[in-house]
């Protein structure tokens, strides 16, 4: 395996470690100033974000309700695939989420792009209406979040 490619596991890596320890700051600081960061399915938030700056802007008021709640996080489960490209990863990975004395499991997929050891691009894709059933009710979420 290539250093670069090595880099992007270990980028991976720490940013799923900042989320499950909600470290915010540190999470910020694996993406690059300029970095893109896109949710093609999103319903909640824009579909494109540019600038390291206007994700923490965009992301502060969930990251916020989220401990609010006490949401705690724990991977569950990371499948990584590298790209041709070294500079290119795609991470398959699932999030157990506990809320409220209820646990959720979402599953992601991510393709991540680095330079100069920086996350400089990043597609997230993740079931809207699986997050929105864990916001509403925790409950109910248990069985269609968890759904293959």
């Amino acid at each position: 395996m290539s250093p670069i490619a090595s880099k992007a596991r270990e980028l991976f890596a720490r940013q799923i470690e900042c989320i499950e320890q909600d470290d915010r700051a540190a999470q910020l600081e694996l993406y690059a100033p300029d970095v893109v960061y896109e949710f093609p399915f999103a319903n909640d938030r824009p579909r494109r974000i540019e600038g390291r700056d206007a994700f923490r802007r965009m992301m502060e008021p969930l990251w916020t309700a989220a401990r609010a709640r006490s949401v705690k996080v724990k991977c569950a489960h990371t499948n990584l695939i590298d790209g041709a490209d070294p500079t290119v990863l795609v991470a398959e990975f699932a999030l157990d989420s506990v809320v409220g004395g209820s646990s959720v499991t979402l599953e992601f997929v991510q393709v991540l792009r680095i330079r100069d050891d920086k996350i400089v691009h990043l597609r997230e894709y993740f079931s809207p209406s699986a997050r929105a059933e864990i916001e509403v009710e925790p409950e109910r979420s248990r069985s269609s979040a968890t759904r293959q």
